[in-house]
C-alpha cells in the first residue's frame, strides 16, 4: 500500500502528453559562452557573455504491459483499457508465438516519432530535472536479453529560453532584441544597428 501511494503522489516521467512507466536516470549541467575577441580595460567580461540553453537526458522505461500506476496521469488510457491492455500483454508473453514488442510500445515510439515531427515546445515532469519547456532533439531506446517486454528509452532534450518580453514591449530590452536598439557604436556590445531601406514587394 506504501508503494502505491508513494507512486500516486511522487510524479512519474513524461513528456507532453506521454507517460512512461518509470524513470531509469537524468543528466543535467549548464554551460556559458564567452567571447573570444579582446574586451575593452574596465569592461565586465560577464556583458560578453551569454548562457547556453541546457540539455538534458533522460532515460524512461515502458513495458508491454500496460501499468496501472499510470491511470490518471496525461496520456494514459481508462481503467477497462488498461484492463484489456493488460490481458493482452500477458497472453502475448504466454504464447508461443513472438509477438515482437507489442502494439503499447510499437505505438508509443510512434508518438515520439510524432514529437519529434511537429517540432513543438513540451512540458517534461521529472523527478531529476523538474518541469521544465523543452524541445525534443532525439530519442533512441535499446532492447537486451534481460529487459524482458519492455524497452528502455534515451532522451536528448533542449531547454526553450525565452527573454521575458515581448517586441509588443518598447522597452531597451525588446528594442535591443530585434537590432533597432538606437544609435549604438560599432563595437560597444549593444545591440545591433538597423539600416533603413525600402523592400521592393511583386504583386
Amino acid at each position: 500500500m506504501a508503494t502505491l501511494l508513494r507512486g500516486r503522489t511522487s510524479p512519474l516521467l513524461s513528456i507532453g502528453d506521454l507517460s512512461f512507466d518509470c524513470e531509469i536516470s537524468g543528466r543535467r549541467g549548464g554551460r556559458r559562452e564567452y567571447t573570444n575577441e579582446r574586451i575593452a580595460a574596465g569592461i565586465e567580461v560577464s556583458d560578453h557573455s551569454f548562457r547556453r540553453a541546457r540539455e538534458f537526458t533522460l532515460s524512461g522505461a515502458v513495458s508491454a504491459i500496460a501499468q496501472f500506476q499510470n491511470l490518471g496521469r496525461p496520456g494514459s488510457v481508462s481503467l477497462n483499457d488498461a484492463l484489456t491492455q493488460a490481458g493482452e500483454g500477458v497472453s502475448s508473453l504466454l504464447s508461443l508465438t513472438d509477438g515482437g514488442l507489442g502494439a503499447r510500445i510499437t505505438d508509443f515510439e510512434t508518438r515520439l516519432d510524432g514529437l519529434i515531427e511537429t517540432g513543438g515546445e513540451l512540458e517534461v515532469v521529472s523527478k531529476v530535472i523538474g518541469r521544465p519547456t523543452v524541445v525534443l532533439l532525439e530519442w533512441d531506446a535499446t532492447n537486451t536479453a534481460e529487459d524482458g517486454n519492455k524497452a528502455v528509452y534515451n532522451l536528448t532534450l533542449k531547454e526553450v529560453l525565452r527573454a521575458g518580453l515581448t517586441i509588443a514591449d518598447a522597452t531597451p530590452g525588446a528594442l535591443a532584441l530585434t537590432g533597432t536598439g538606437g544609435a549604438v557604436a560599432p563595437g560597444s556590445g549593444g545591440g545591433s544597428m538597423a539600416t533603413p531601406g525600402v523592400l521592393a514587394v511583386v504583386p
